[in-house]
């Protein structure tokens, strides 16, 4: 969301396969917090995933994502108000 609490979408790109899911995400994320970065004045981030949450909020106890978590620590200073929410997994129907 922008600071006028309208949202903000943005696409995605492709990654090579990771090592988990979790891996996806949070590489993601940092792709993400790097292109809103560029293009938006946006502070908040919502997943759906609790642990990519607990991951940013204790970023050091999760040693086998230290690299990644620390270029998101990085990233990170960019965003004064940084904000990572959890919303619950949007389902699409199909016709």
């Amino acid at each position: 969301m922008d600071s006028g609490v309208n949202i903000q979408f943005m696409g995605t790109r492709n990654f090579t396969r990771r090592e988990s899911a979790l891996h996806s995400k949070v590489k993601a994320l940092r792709w993400a917090m790097e292109n809103m970065f560029q293009h938006s004045t946006c502070q908040s981030f919502g997943t759906d995933c609790k642990e990519l949450i607990a991951m940013i909020k204790e970023l050091h106890a999760w040693p086998s994502f230290a690299t990644e978590l620390k270029r998101i620590e990085t990233v990170q200073i960019c965003f004064p108000d940084f904000i990572m929410f959890h919303e619950r997994a949007i389902k699409f129907q199909t016709f």
